[in-house]
């Protein structure tokens, strides 16, 4: 009975050992946890970033700290849940870090877009401001550039002025709005006549004088009668003497394509033909001289056109 009663006990005995060693095998800690391998790889991610020390130094201190407590749980055989919740921890820290450091990377893109915007304003401002001093220095140039053409032109002009009345006084000439003026009164022609007479000899040998000296100065001969006699035989004469005073300057070695003489008979009085001292004035003979460029002013010009109307 005794014996039965022992081996009834070491059979139990076995059973009760048997039935732990198989709850031992049922919770041997696995050789590779999944939930590891990804925490390791998270951290390892954190870590090749380049502003994880500076931005989120905290998370990466926890998550390397929670990765070796798993790490050392799986080496010492912990249980499977300890080292599962070690590898969260030390992935979700890992994780919150690599957050941080794309928030930072965002803002220090942002920070230098706008470094970039603002220096292209600059830049622009600055290239604005260049073109506005390269215009005011332009306008600046060109106001002096004006004002010394204006100084220059006035000068001519005084010059041509002075020109003008030098060669006024030299031909005992008058200045009017035709140029030039010189008058070979009635007195140097016969009475109806249209050769001159000695006394015009000293004017036409000033005149002469004075076109050899100015080669590129020509002459206009405007022949002029008084209101006696009829138009037909008033232009004849005028055209006669002015044709004369022509010939005359010819002989003085004046080229005849230097000289026009046209005969406007009565049509320009300088004086009333009432009286015999205004008839004397309208029978004359004018001589219009040229600009220095060989052009007559454009009212000299009119008298001569109107001769061939």
């Amino acid at each position: 009975m005794m014996e039965r009663m022992v081996r009834g006990q070491k059979l139990r005995l076995a059973a009760v050992a048997g039935m732990a060693l198989v709850a031992a095998a049922c919770t041997t800690t696995p050789e590779r946890v999944a939930e590891l391998d990804e925490a390791r790889a998270t951290v390892e991610s954190l870590e090749r970033q380049p502003k994880a020390r500076a931005t989120a130094s905290t998370q990466l201190a926890n998550a390397r700290q929670a990765l070796q407590r798993a790490e050392a749980a799986l080496e010492q055989g912990e249980p499977l849940e300890l080292i599962e919740h070690e590898a969260y921890m030390a992935r979700r820290h890992a994780e919150i870090g690599l957050e941080m450091t794309s928030e930072a990377e965002a803002a220090e893109a942002l920070r230098q877009g706008e470094a970039r915007r603002n220096q292209v304003q600059l830049e622009a401002r600055t290239a604005e401001a260049e073109r506005a001093e390269r215009l005011a220095e332009q306008r600046a140039s060109q106001a002096e550039r004006s004002a010394r053409q204006a100084v220059a032109s006035q000068s001519v002009a005084e010059a041509a002025i002075g020109e003008a009345n030098r060669l006024a006084d030299e031909l005992e000439a008058e200045q009017t709005n035709r140029g030039l003026v010189l008058t070979l009164g009635d007195v140097l022609f016969d009475t109806g006549g249209a050769e001159l007479k000695a006394g015009a000899e000293v004017s036409l040998d000033r005149l002469a004088a004075f076109l050899n000296e100015n080669p590129e100065r020509r002459l206009l001969i405007e022949g002029h009668t008084d209101s006696r006699g009829s138009d037909e035989f008033n232009e004849g004469l005028s055209e006669d003497r002015a044709d004369s005073v022509a010939e005359a300057l010819v002989e003085r070695g004046i080229a005849t394509e230097r000289l026009r003489s046209v005969g406007l008979g009565e049509s320009y009085p300088v004086a009333s033909n009432d009286s015999t001292a205004g008839m004397q004035q309208n029978r004359r003979v004018e001589i219009v001289v040229s600009n220095d460029d060989g052009t007559f002013p454009e009212s000299a010009e009119e008298r001569a056109i109107a001769t061939r109307d």
